[in-house]
């Protein structure tokens, strides 16, 4: 009989990322630049959810009702707790994909979003993926998918098999011991020099890359029974009975081509008319390893009009210090300087990190003869580098619903750096916000206001689990250490995080 688990590594839990495509808010803007209608969304479902950090933080944090499914049954446990402190409108099953499937209770929902789980499941659960999607997704809707894919991936997928195989073969019975002597093992085949590894000298950067990686991640990433890397060509194929449409990419940069190829590439990808094929030579000129796309079932084009008022009405908002925005941008052919006349003045428009809409930045900047187009770039750069993120207005509702999660966030970091995501009101998304800065967050909601006292507190709760500071790979011994260093972070997320935090919703 075969495992439920279908071969995906169980022994340890998915780890607690968060991925911010999958916020239904984050997938109008490049959208409505590709010139297609967007759904108004009204529900929403993650298929593969984890731990539920993505899908906890966006039905806080929106007006979305979201569903999702998760077979683990320990990480479906984990995140309805994460539901059942916030108290949104989340519905979190713990169905396998065949199981979700078949499902006749479901409805429609104008948002589906999947990260990664096409290259970690077999072919089977592939077509239950898509058969969800053309059964439950609405026409007009958007699904969001990643996976892995070529020409990136093809020089590490015989690295991958001779991992897999040493850990079936001769692996320890500690999967995290399996994985150091797989490791070894391939830095010794590396190390012969052979010709493939002369051939594909890419092969000695990614393996000293995974050594430095987090081994549980590690154990999903590349130890699953199933690890497909999918083409774009083959991933249309097996999304066209559901009618989609590949719009776009989901990464902000990607929307940009002059961060990613040259003049002759832009010009060559403009003769090749089918979508397939350009996406897949795009692909090839990129060396693409990962790709994050939006598609829409019947995607409909808007006029030229009724695209760029859509745009205008887009509001966006500052997520950090003006004064810490670099000027630069890198892409996958370089760092490029961005050009201040353009960008300076519309990040002093910003600088107060409120929401201010596409079309209110045109008028501000018209005397400056700075174009709608020049400030999609410069919206789609800023947003891409995470300096700027689509905002929204929220009521006390979604305010509430996100302040009950963060507590319970910051509660659980009291003991383990488990969650490095809040939920903010604002964005409708999360924002990174780390163990100590949650526990400074805490301090301050138990009424204390000093930099000196929310370290106090924070040391206090280290101390509870016997743990300690580690800088540089050494360990803080005393108290005097721990609490000088955790000073000194206090006082920086007083100076360089609180406000912004306020501002955002998510600190009082």
């Amino acid at each position: 009989m075969q495992s439920y688990t279908e071969g995906y590594v169980t022994a340890f839990p998915y780890t607690y990322g968060y991925y911010p495509e999958m916020n239904p808010i984050r997938s109008v803007f490049p959208i409505l630049r590709k010139g297609f209608a967007v759904p108004r969304f009204r529900r929403a479902l993650e298929l593969g959810f984890g731990e539920g950090v993505s899908i906890n933080i966006h039905a806080a944090a929106g007006n979305i009702e979201w569903a999702g499914t998760d077979f683990n049954a320990t990480q479906t446990s984990f995140a309805r707790d994460l539901a059942e402190a916030s108290e949104a409108r989340v519905n979190l099953y713990n169905d396998s994909f065949a199981e979700f499937a078949a499902r006749d209770d479901l409805g429609e929902f104008d948002f589906i979003g999947i990260h990664g789980i096409m290259s970690w499941i077999n072919h089977e659960n592939q077509m239950h993926l898509a058969k969800i999607i053309e059964k439950n997704l609405a026409v007009g809707g958007v699904l969001y998918n990643s996976y892995n894919t070529f020409p990136g991936w093809a020089p590490m997928i015989p690295m991958r098999d001779i991992l897999s195989l040493y850990s079936e073969k001769l692996g320890n019975s500690d999967l995290l011991q399996g994985i150091n002597d797989a490791l070894a093992f391939a830095q010794k085949l590396v190390d012969l020099d052979g010709l493939y590894t002369r051939q594909q000298p890419v092969i000695k950067a990614r393996l000293e890359g995974m050594q430095k990686h987090d081994h549980v991640y590690l154990a999903h990433e590349y130890f699953n029974k199933n690890w497909d890397t999918i083409s774009f060509a083959r991933m249309a194929e097996l999304l066209a009975p559901a009618k989609m449409d590949y719009v776009c990419q989901a990464n902000y940069l990607e929307l940009v081509d002059i961060l990613n190829l040259s003049r002759e590439q832009i010009e060559f990808l403009a003769t090749i008319r089918d979508v397939v094929l350009k996406e897949s030579v795009r692909d090839f000129l990129m060396g693409a390893q990962f790709r994050r796309d939006y598609w829409v079932k019947g995607a409909r084009k808007l006029s030229a009009i009724d695209r760029d008022d859509a745009l205008r009405r887009q509001s966006f908002a500052l997520t950090c210090r003006r004064d810490s925005v670099e000027l630069t941008a890198k892409g996958v052919r370089s760092v490029v300087n961005l050009n201040a006349d353009v960008y300076n003045p519309v990040l002093d428009i910003f600088a107060d990190n409120q929401p201010h809409a596409i079309g209110e930045t045109e008028e501000k900047l018209r005397e400056k003869n700075v174009s709608l187009s020049q400030i999609l770039e410069v919206v789609s750069i800023l947003a891409g580098k995470g300096s700027l993120a689509p905002a929204q207005e929220y009521d006390g509702k979604i305010q509430r619903h996100c302040q009950s999660l963060n507590e319970h966030i910051e509660l659980l970091a009291r003991a383990e750096n488990t969650m490095n995501y809040l939920a903010c009101p604002l964005t409708g998304g999360g924002v990174s916000v780390s163990r100590f800065d949650q526990l400074f967050l805490l301090a301050l909601k138990n009424g204390l206001r000093k930099p000196g006292q929310w370290a106090k507190f924070a040391w206090d709760q280290l101390c509870r689990t016997r743990q300690k500071l580690v800088i540089d790979g050494k360990t803080l011994e005393t108290d005097e250490e721990n609490l000088a260093e955790l000073q000194k972070r206090a006082e920086s997320f007083e100076r360089d995080r609180l406000a912004i935090l306020r501002l955002a919703g998510i600190a009082k």
